[in-house]
């Protein structure tokens, strides 16, 4: 469904889950599934770039792009480390990100470009790297969630990377790497015995996709600071302010792929399909 909002060059769009169980373990499979046919989905659109916010990657002094045009090592997660590590090795489009970076500057936001060996690169980004570039083809650009960022410079951040994404012509998959409600259990479970932590949070997490897959982003927009209130989801949830800020917030309705709990964390795999 083509949308007159989003530039023409951004393909897909995707809201995806970022914990590690599902890159690492194969206990989940409804959501592993969908997050692999997600992966599916945008590498069919044949992107030049692939653009990730990732709700783990946190920063404080402004806004930070990634501008290593190849980082590479080894990723322990720091809560989940007996599950085993990630090992990358990818691809920076560092001139997008640049131009990126000069846009959200220009709207008065402060960022910082982050270029030395041996940077973390957080969880959330390396488990969509497994599914959307498991062969490392595909350059990435890497944008940071602001701890002190709200709604109208997250927005902003956004509206610069699409402006960019714009400017650039280069075909582009849009991703943001967060999960809903993010409370975990407290106790050992098997993956099979895995619940919402809470009602509410369910009700909560089923709120805000009911209105994402009507198409009704405003609406789902306005919900997000009584959605981060009532099921505390990761980082507030602002991510999804800066997605729509890319995307110019379209009526286009997201596909739900997969809903459900990792460690009692509320997780989706949404598709939205734009220009293809």
């Amino acid at each position: 469904m083509p949308s007159s909002t989003t530039a023409e060059n951004i393909k897909k769009a995707f809201i995806v889950p970022g914990q590690p169980h599902l890159a690492l373990t194969d206990g989940w499979p409804e959501l592993t599934q969908a997050f692999k046919k997600a992966g599916e989905d945008a590498r069919s659109v044949c992107p030049d770039v692939i653009v990730i916010y990732s709700a783990q990657w946190l920063s404080v002094l402004g806004h930070l792009f990634q501008s290593d045009p190849n980082p590479k090592g080894v990723h322990v997660d720091g809560n989940w480390h007996a599950m085993g590590d990630f090992e990358f090795n990818f691809k920076v489009d560092t001139s997008l990100a640049k131009l990126a970076e000069e846009k959200a500057q220009a709207k008065g936001l402060a960022t910082k470009s982050v270029h030395y060996e041996g940077f973390p690169i957080d969880t959330g980004t390396l488990v969509a790297l497994k599914y959307f570039n498991p062969d490392n083809s595909i350059p990435v650009v890497i944008v940071s969630s602001n701890v002190y960022a709200d709604k109208e410079d997250s927005m902003a951040l956004g509206e610069s990377m699409g402006e960019a994404l714009r400017e650039s012509g280069k075909t582009a998959v849009v991703i943001f790497s967060t999960a809903l409600s993010h409370r975990f259990m407290t106790e050992e479970i098997q993956s099979t015995d895995d619940r919402i932590a809470s009602e509410q949070d369910d009700e909560w997490n089923r709120k805000m996709l009911d209105l994402i897959q009507l198409g009704k982003n405003q609406d789902a927009m306005d919900l997000v600071e009584d959605f981060a209130q009532k099921a505390n989801p990761e980082m507030m949830f602002k991510g999804f302010y800066w997605l729509m800020g890319v995307l110019g917030t379209p009526n286009v309705p997201g596909e739900l792929l997969a809903y459900g709990p990792v460690w009692g964390t509320g997780n989706a795999v949404v598709e939205y399909s734009l220009n293809n």
